[in-house]
Protein backbone atom coordinates (compact mmCIF):
# COMPACT_ATOMS: atom_id res chain seq x y z
CA UNK A 1 0.00 0.00 0.00
CA UNK A 2 1.61 3.33 -0.84
CA UNK A 3 1.30 6.19 1.17
CA UNK A 4 1.45 9.80 0.59
CA UNK A 5 2.92 12.57 2.15
CA UNK A 6 0.99 15.42 3.41
CA UNK A 7 2.59 18.96 3.58
CA UNK A 8 1.72 21.54 6.52
CA UNK A 9 -1.67 22.36 5.30
CA UNK A 10 -2.69 18.65 4.98
CA UNK A 11 -2.12 19.07 1.19
CA UNK A 12 -0.38 15.73 -0.54
CA UNK A 13 2.79 16.43 -1.60
CA UNK A 14 4.64 14.09 -3.90
CA UNK A 15 8.41 13.30 -4.11
CA UNK A 16 10.42 15.60 -6.74
CA UNK A 17 11.23 14.64 -10.20
CA UNK A 18 14.15 13.06 -10.85
CA UNK A 19 15.73 15.02 -13.42
CA UNK A 20 17.37 13.68 -17.02
CA UNK A 21 20.33 12.17 -16.76
CA UNK A 22 22.54 14.89 -19.24
CA UNK A 23 20.88 17.58 -17.22
CA UNK A 24 22.04 16.15 -13.70
CA UNK A 25 25.72 15.42 -15.16
CA UNK A 26 25.73 19.01 -16.29
CA UNK A 27 24.55 20.38 -13.33
CA UNK A 28 27.15 18.37 -11.16
CA UNK A 29 29.99 19.50 -13.39
CA UNK A 30 28.94 23.17 -13.51
CA UNK A 31 28.46 22.94 -9.87
CA UNK A 32 32.23 21.61 -9.18
CA UNK A 33 33.89 24.04 -12.29
CA UNK A 34 32.09 27.02 -10.12
CA UNK A 35 33.19 26.08 -6.75
CA UNK A 36 36.51 25.95 -8.04
CA UNK A 37 36.81 29.08 -9.24
CA UNK A 38 35.37 30.44 -6.15
CA UNK A 39 38.29 28.69 -4.07
CA UNK A 40 40.79 30.13 -6.35
CA UNK A 41 39.60 33.62 -6.19
CA UNK A 42 38.02 33.50 -2.32
CA UNK A 43 40.65 31.86 -0.54
CA UNK A 44 43.16 34.71 -1.28
CA UNK A 45 40.88 37.33 -0.32
CA UNK A 46 39.65 35.82 2.41
CA UNK A 47 43.27 35.55 3.65
CA UNK A 48 44.02 38.67 2.32
CA UNK A 49 41.34 40.11 4.75
CA UNK A 50 41.88 37.78 7.35
CA UNK A 51 45.43 37.73 8.00
CA UNK A 52 46.20 40.57 9.27
CA UNK A 53 43.64 40.75 12.10
CA UNK A 54 45.14 37.31 13.24
CA UNK A 55 48.73 38.25 13.04
CA UNK A 56 50.28 39.16 16.48
CA UNK A 57 51.19 42.55 16.43
CA UNK A 58 54.61 43.37 16.56
CA UNK A 59 56.16 46.31 17.93
CA UNK A 60 57.39 48.32 15.47
CA UNK A 61 59.58 50.99 16.11
CA UNK A 62 60.10 54.87 15.07
CA UNK A 63 63.25 56.61 14.63
CA UNK A 64 62.22 60.41 16.02
CA UNK A 65 65.96 61.97 16.43
CA UNK A 66 68.73 62.42 17.84
CA UNK A 67 68.99 63.55 21.38
CA UNK A 68 70.88 66.58 20.57
CA UNK A 69 67.92 68.08 18.22
CA UNK A 70 65.02 68.12 21.96
CA UNK A 71 66.88 71.05 24.20
CA UNK A 72 65.87 69.80 27.40
CA UNK A 73 62.56 71.66 28.95
CA UNK A 74 61.00 72.31 25.36
CA UNK A 75 58.41 70.58 23.50
CA UNK A 76 59.16 70.07 19.39
CA UNK A 77 56.90 68.77 16.72
CA UNK A 78 58.76 66.46 14.84
CA UNK A 79 58.29 63.51 11.70
CA UNK A 80 59.45 60.23 12.55
CA UNK A 81 60.36 57.59 10.35
CA UNK A 82 59.73 53.52 10.67
CA UNK A 83 62.42 52.06 11.14
CA UNK A 84 60.73 49.26 8.62
CA UNK A 85 59.77 50.23 5.31
CA UNK A 86 56.00 48.81 4.45
CA UNK A 87 55.72 46.18 1.70
CA UNK A 88 53.07 47.75 -0.09
CA UNK A 89 51.94 50.32 -0.42
CA UNK A 90 55.91 51.63 -1.37
CA UNK A 91 56.12 54.60 -0.14
CA UNK A 92 56.85 54.68 4.06
CA UNK A 93 54.66 57.35 6.00
CA UNK A 94 56.05 58.87 8.58
CA UNK A 95 54.51 59.76 12.26
CA UNK A 96 54.37 63.39 13.69
CA UNK A 97 54.86 63.25 17.03
CA UNK A 98 55.44 65.60 19.91
CA UNK A 99 58.61 65.39 22.22
CA UNK A 100 59.05 66.79 25.87
CA UNK A 101 62.43 66.51 26.86
CA UNK A 102 62.04 66.56 30.78
CA UNK A 103 65.53 65.95 31.43
CA UNK A 104 68.05 62.99 32.46
CA UNK A 105 67.15 61.09 29.98
CA UNK A 106 63.26 61.22 30.54
CA UNK A 107 61.13 62.05 27.20
CA UNK A 108 57.70 62.36 26.76
CA UNK A 109 56.55 61.40 23.10
CA UNK A 110 53.09 62.69 22.50
CA UNK A 111 50.77 61.59 20.10
CA UNK A 112 49.24 64.80 17.98
CA UNK A 113 45.55 63.85 17.89
CA UNK A 114 43.42 65.25 20.49
CA UNK A 115 41.61 62.28 22.22
CA UNK A 116 37.81 64.07 21.55
CA UNK A 117 37.57 63.35 17.66
CA UNK A 118 41.04 62.83 16.27
CA UNK A 119 41.86 66.33 15.37
CA UNK A 120 45.78 67.33 15.08
CA UNK A 121 46.46 69.35 17.99
CA UNK A 122 49.02 72.70 17.80
CA UNK A 123 51.85 73.49 20.72
CA UNK A 124 51.52 76.79 21.90
CA UNK A 125 54.79 77.66 23.43
CA UNK A 126 53.85 80.92 24.53
CA UNK A 127 50.96 79.88 26.32
CA UNK A 128 52.47 76.63 27.80
CA UNK A 129 49.40 74.76 25.57
CA UNK A 130 48.03 72.22 23.30
CA UNK A 131 44.98 73.49 21.36
CA UNK A 132 42.64 71.41 19.82
CA UNK A 133 41.12 73.02 16.72
CA UNK A 134 37.67 71.32 16.74
CA UNK A 135 35.42 71.64 19.64
CA UNK A 136 38.27 74.18 21.98
CA UNK A 137 40.38 70.76 23.15
CA UNK A 138 43.08 72.19 25.42
CA UNK A 139 45.87 70.19 26.94
CA UNK A 140 48.91 71.38 29.11
CA UNK A 141 52.53 70.31 28.34
CA UNK A 142 51.95 67.39 29.94
CA UNK A 143 49.06 66.37 28.01
CA UNK A 144 46.20 66.76 30.50
CA UNK A 145 42.86 67.83 29.62
CA UNK A 146 42.48 71.73 30.88
CA UNK A 147 39.48 72.40 28.70
CA UNK A 148 36.72 71.66 26.36
CA UNK A 149 35.44 67.86 25.90
CA UNK A 150 38.28 65.87 25.41
CA UNK A 151 37.34 62.68 27.26
CA UNK A 152 41.31 61.99 28.38
CA UNK A 153 44.78 62.96 28.33
CA UNK A 154 47.03 63.01 24.75
CA UNK A 155 47.81 59.60 24.30
CA UNK A 156 51.62 58.58 24.34
CA UNK A 157 54.23 56.59 22.41
CA UNK A 158 56.08 54.24 24.51
CA UNK A 159 60.41 55.37 24.00
CA UNK A 160 63.99 53.80 24.15
CA UNK A 161 67.01 55.34 23.35
CA UNK A 162 70.13 53.91 21.76
CA UNK A 163 73.12 55.17 20.68
CA UNK A 164 71.68 58.83 21.03
CA UNK A 165 68.84 58.25 18.50
CA UNK A 166 65.37 58.62 20.52
CA UNK A 167 62.90 55.97 19.23
CA UNK A 168 58.94 55.75 19.65
CA UNK A 169 57.13 52.52 20.02
CA UNK A 170 53.60 51.49 20.53
CA UNK A 171 51.13 54.03 21.48
CA UNK A 172 48.88 53.66 24.47
CA UNK A 173 46.58 55.83 26.37
CA UNK A 174 46.87 57.74 29.38
CA UNK A 175 44.50 57.57 32.38
CA UNK A 176 43.93 59.97 35.06
CA UNK A 177 47.40 58.44 36.26
CA UNK A 178 49.91 59.62 34.34
CA UNK A 179 53.28 58.05 34.46
CA UNK A 180 56.55 57.83 32.18
CA UNK A 181 56.76 54.41 30.18
CA UNK A 182 59.89 53.43 28.59
CA UNK A 183 60.78 50.28 26.84
CA UNK A 184 64.32 48.80 27.88
CA UNK A 185 66.53 46.50 26.35
CA UNK A 186 67.37 43.67 27.75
Amino acid sequence: MERKASGPLGESVSPPAVAPGRRRLLTVVLGGILTAIAGVVGAPLAAFFALPALRLSERRWLEVGRLAEFPEGEIKKVLARPLTAQAWPYETPRVTVYVLNRGAGKFTVFNIHCTHVGCPVRWNPQAGRFFSPCHGGVFDRDGRVLAGPPPRPLDRYEYKVEKGVLYAGRAYKVTERLEFREWHHA
